[in-house]
């Protein structure tokens, strides 16, 4: 199992299709989406965590890739934030 921290420029409306769609993109595992709060105040981007539960360090790896290029191609600016194999 594998903890990734994922940072996303906070999109204007966080949307149930949104979080369904994160949801679904993680085949084998579990997405937490939760906001990100910067200074104390409510301007801070959102905070993407995922339970990976592929075997492989390279499949999580693979996977990962595959969703960062995906979430910038949805104009949330991802940026990898940790990974760990757990």
């Amino acid at each position: 199992m594998a903890e990734v921290l994922i940072r996303l420029q906070r999109p204007a409306f966080v949307t149930p299709e949104l979080r369904a769609w994160l949801a679904d993109r993680v085949q084998e595992g579990r997405a937490v989406l939760a906001r990100e709060r910067a200074n104390g105040s409510d301007h801070g981007g959102l905070l993407l965590r995922l339970d990976v539960a592929n075997g492989s360090r390279d499949a999580v790896q693979e996977e990962v890739t595959d969703l960062m290029t995906d979430l910038r191609l949805l104009g949330l600016r991802p940026a990898l934030v940790s990974e760990q194999l757990v």
